[in-house]
């Protein structure tokens, strides 16, 4: 959940530590003799590193990375940003602020250091954003402080996400659209036309130049599509879609007119990856040139065009892969290309092998009459099936997921298995849990 934190800068002491440290911000080489090299201070290289201290230590740790700040200055906000990280450093905080003119106080330093990325300057009165998040019409900020969470929640509830409820308030940052492709019952039957014609308007709206906007939209909603919680962020200047799980990733999407990126530019991604926490950096384009593969396997980059997309989609229409399944091919660094989505068709059919093998021991069970062992159901199957009898062993773990309390399919007696249904009703709960797959 996305964070409101405020600082104040009202004193001229704290508006000139304002100016200095967070509008203006630092060059690395400023803060190196205290940063280690790992440590993530700024987003890109084009922005400066911008710091806060505070004293205030309960409230600075319940400060997340993405959480949005607002600078509080007589009577209203004069910028915003959001979270980058974070870090408890005496000695940096020392000397950033052990200035002349300044309150340090070592029984009461501003040691926990928050830095931030997406910095812009705004004009908001505190009215608004009070009736915002539930505040009296009187509150004023006074010193760092964080929204509670049950305000922060019932402000996501009326405005679909905190960024964008704070982007109507201040006319800046970006809005972000939960995707849900939950379609409703009503419309299932249409699932299939529905997915090739969005697999066509994905495709349509990657060679657009025009039409970012829907080509980040349905970027978004493919992935809604495979499982994934995904979001979409408008107007954002650091990544286009997130997703949230059951992995964390950034997905940068880039529409081309010739239907090739030439680079991914994976230093610029890079920072957008550390700026939200992301494991994961993805690039979705019409295509790609040899150049920009061979840029993202160094890099560590992930490239999937837009019609590999779209093939992932219809194959989880039709067969209901898992996202975290899909996660493993899809998220090795490198292109998404034959090679993965073959890897992909052959865990579609092995699994639709195994759905058949099941479907034949219920239907070999409902056969005989009483219990019978893995090796006396392979001789049933022999007779019922023209060639493909599985082993053994492949009858055995068939029998025991049958048997599985979730499922009830089987039960287990002394002398062997027997069905407790019938292998219609088993198929219908194989159906139900997702085991089985379709044609």
């Amino acid at each position: 959940m996305t964070g409101i934190v405020i600082f104040t800068a009202g004193r001229e002491d704290a508006y000139q530590d304002y100016c200095r440290s967070v509008q203006e911000g630092y060059e690395p080489e400023e803060l190196a003799d205290f940063l280690p090299e790992d440590f993530t201070a700024r987003a890109s290289d084009d922005e400066p590193v911008r710091v806060w201290g505070t004293s205030v230590a309960d409230k600075w740790r319940k400060v997340s990375r993405g959480d949005i700040v607002l600078v509080y200055r007589d009577g209203g906000f004069i910028a915003q940003a959001r979270v980058l990280s974070k870090r408890d450093d005496l000695a940096l905080a020392e000397h950033l602020y052990d200035l002349d003119g300044n309150p340090w106080d070592l029984d009461n330093p501003w040691q926990y250091l928050t830095f931030f990325t997406d910095f812009e300057e705004i004009d908001v009165d505190v009215a608004p954003f009070n009736e915002l998040v539930g505040y009296e019409s009187g509150y004023r900020p006074q010193g760092f402080t964080r929204v509670a969470d049950d305000r922060i929640e019932r402000v996501e509830a009326e405005h679909e996400s905190v960024e964008t409820a704070i982007n109507e308030l201040t006319d800046s940052g970006s809005r972000v659209h939960h995707v849900d492709d939950d379609p409703d019952d009503d419309e299932e039957d249409d699932t299939e036309e529905s997915t090739a014609d969005f697999g066509d308007r994905l495709v349509a709206a990657s060679k657009n130049g025009d039409a970012y906007d829907e080509f980040e939209q349905l970027v978004a909603e493919a992935f809604s599509r495979l499982g994934f919680e995904a979001q979409w962020i408008e107007g954002g200047d650091d990544t286009d879609v997130q997703l949230t799980s059951p992995v964390e990733a950034i997905v940068e999407v880039k529409a081309r007119g010739n239907g090739q990126l030439q680079s991914p530019d994976a230093s610029r991604i890079r920072g957008h990856q550390e700026s939200r926490g992301a494991d994961h950096a993805v690039v979705v384009a019409p295509g790609f040139t040899p150049a920009a593969i061979d840029d993202a396997n160094r890099d560590g980059l992930v490239l999937v065009s837009a019609d590999k997309l779209r093939g992932l989609v219809e194959r989880y229409e039709q067969v209901g892969l898992r996202p975290e399944f899909v996660a493993d091919v899809l998220f090795e660094p490198g292109a998404f290309l034959d090679d993965r989505m073959d890897e992909i068709d052959e865990a579609i059919t092995e699994r639709r092998q195994a759905a058949d093998e099941l479907v034949s021991v219920m239907e070999a069970l409902e056969r005989g009459d009483g219990a019978y062992t893995a090796g006396e159901l392979r001789h049933v199957l022999t007779g019922m099936l023209d060639g493909g009898v599985p082993d053994e062993d492949r009858i055995r773990s068939s029998l025991v997921l049958l048997a599985h309390p979730s499922l009830g399919i089987v039960e287990t007696e002394e002398d062997g298995y027997r069905l407790s249904t019938t292998a219609e009703q088993g198929v219908e709960i194989l159906e139900k849990f997702g085991v089985l797959v379709g044609d």
